[in-house]
This record gives C-alpha cells, sequence and structure tokens, in this order.
C-alpha cells in the first residue's frame, strides 16, 4: 500500500512538471537522483526487516525505487526550485518502493 502510494504521487509529480515544464531542451538523465533512490531501497528494505528477495518484487522495486523516483526527484527540483527537494523525493521514493519485498500490505502489522 505505502509502495503503491508513493508511486502514484510520483507519477502525479511527474505529470505536474511535464505539463508546466516549457518546451526547451530535454534535461539530462538525473544519475545523482539514481544513486539516491537506490540509496532509499536499500535503507527502506533493511528497515522492514529485510524481507526475501524474489526477482519480480525486486524488479518493480527497483522500476519505481531508482527510475521513478529519480525522475520525480527532478520534477520535485525544478518545481520547488530548492536542491534538497530533489533529495528527499528521491530517498523517500526509495525508501516507500522497497514495501513491494513485502509478504504483507503493511510493514510492522
Amino acid at each position: 500500500m505505502i509502495a503503491i502510494a508513493a508511486a502514484l504521487a510520483g507519477i502525479a509529480l511527474i505529470l505536474t512538471h511535464r505539463v508546466r515544464a516549457s518546451a526547451g531542451p530535454v534535461a539530462s538523465t538525473p544519475w545523482r537522483h539514481m544513486a539516491a533512490g537506490l540509496a532509499g531501497c536499500a535503507a527502506g528494505w533493511l528497515v522492514t526487516g529485510r524481507p526475501e528477495l524474489v526477482w519480480d518484487d525486486l524488479f518493480l522495486t527497483l522500476v519505481c525505487g531508482v527510475a521513478l523516483a529519480a525522475e520525480a526527484a527532478h520534477a520535485a527540483r525544478t518545481l520547488s526550485g530548492r536542491a534538497w527537494a530533489g533529495w528527499t523525493t528521491a530517498g523517500v521514493s526509495g525508501a516507500a518502493a522497497a514495501t513491494w519485498l513485502l509478504p504483507g500490505p503493511l510493514p510492522f502489522a
């Protein structure tokens, strides 16, 4: 449930950024935000008790926690004008995506 909410929030943030963005040149891939999203995934995996890794769930976690989080972080940084908004979005989105690995819908339940 947490991962679904985070993914939907990230998609909404990206769509808002794309609507408000001018027709200027396309920005490069935010590699630093991808690394922050991956670090967030690792931290979320550790916090949720290191659940067993299954390839299907791991792929979904990496797509949502790295690719989607990096784009959402770039959008948050551009929309807010503050660098910390991008880093926070990448880390929190990555950590939330780690909940895809849980066997139940909510952690610690």
